[in-house]
């Protein structure tokens, strides 16, 4: 509508105006549209390119020192990993770095974040590591009874990591009440006789054959203060320790090697499981020492470590102050290291709760 000289017209093309004009707006802004949608291509394309690791040759070892390293078969932080690595303390040969991955000397392309490798002093010891189990609980006749789920050593001991030094130090009035009499205990021709008060106690090896399974006896010393005569038994792809009481001959099972507290009310176990995989550990209280008795109190397969339990370098043994001072591993270390002595371990301090 238009207004002239005081009078009123009515112009017929003023909505063809609007839409003329409304169009070439919207035309305006689609071409704005079209013309920054390229730039913000390149942006990502340019983002994506920075993202690309440029990997470098290198030779050199390191070692897993996460328990929650996962491996990647593509070399992009914000691609999902394959999976867990399941390779805590293992060593590994690299051969070429970027940014944020090593590639592994392999057959097959895989890597692994830089941040979860390093050098065997860089192996994160953390609390959930020296805690974590496969499971735990304890015999109830022959049936094996589980914690509730989530359940740790925690619930029964007191786990720290030490220093060498404070190893050493605990060492030189640690408590060794295992003595291996080797003069009066020998066995002739396959048979072990264990003298005791009220009878003698005879084992006899038995050897392999389509009628018999292996059978092998070996005397590991006596147990001084709670009058008990160490045996380990060698079968068939299995094996086991038990007590011999000096009195009575009364075998006691116990699940691997023994280590009686100072005060004489607990004993720990410590052994490599079943399964060959990291250390299993009991606990057992002594009821009586004569007639001697004991009651187990829990029993775990240990997740990520293993003890160096027959060392004679790096012994597990208790202190005066009546924790268990142990000599350990990453269980994948372990198996690089426990032929040699010289090697380097870890410590780790065990208080019963």
């Amino acid at each position: 509508m238009l207004r002239m000289k005081g009078k009123i017209l009515i112009n017929n093309n003023e909505p063809m105006k609007y839409f003329v004009i409304s169009f070439v707006t919207l035309l305006a802004s689609c071409n704005l549209f079209q013309r920054a949608q390229p730039a913000g291509e390149s942006v990502v394309v340019e983002e994506k390119q920075q993202q690309e690791e440029v990997f470098v040759p290198v030779e050199k070892e390191l070692y897993v020192i996460s328990h929650t390293a996962l491996r990647y078969t593509v070399p992009d932080i914000h691609s999902d990993p394959e999976e867990a690595m399941n390779s805590f303390g293992d060593l590994f040969e690299i051969e070429a770095e970027s940014e944020h991955f090593y590639k592994i000397k392999s057959n097959w392309d895989w890597y692994l974040r830089k941040e979860d490798m390093g050098s065997y002093e860089d192996i994160q010891f953390t609390k959930e590591v020296l805690e974590d189990v496969h499971f735990i609980g304890k015999w109830e006749g022959e049936t094996f009874v589980d914690e509730k789920e989530g359940t740790t050593l925690s619930k029964y001991f007191t786990i720290d990591m030490i220093s060498y030094e404070a190893y050493q130090k605990a060492k030189k009035n640690g408590y060794f009440p295992l003595v291996k009499d080797t003069l009066t205990i020998k066995k002739k021709e396959g048979i072990l006789l264990l003298p005791c008060n009220d009878t003698v106690v005879k084992l006899k090896d038995v050897e392999m054959t389509p009628q018999d399974d292996l059978e092998v006896f070996e005397y590991e010393g006596e147990m001084l203060p709670i009058h008990q005569y160490l045996i380990a038994g060698y079968y068939y792809e299995a094996g086991d320790k038990f007590f011999i009481d000096k009195r009575t001959g009364h075998k006691t099972e116990i699940e691997s090697h023994p280590y009686l507290s100072p005060d004489g009310k607990y004993i720990i176990t410590l052994g490599v499981t079943e399964m060959g995989g990291a250390t299993a550990i009991a606990l057992y209280k002594v009821l009586n020492k004569e007639p001697f008795a004991i009651e187990l109190v829990v029993s775990a397969w240990i997740r990520y470590w293993v003890a160096y339990e027959a060392s004679k370098n790096k012994p597990t043994f208790f202190g005066k102050d009546g924790c268990l001072y142990v000599a350990m591993d990453a269980l994948d270390s372990y198996e690089y290291n426990y032929k040699e002595e010289d090697k380097p371990c870890k410590y780790v301090r065990i208080k019963i709760k």
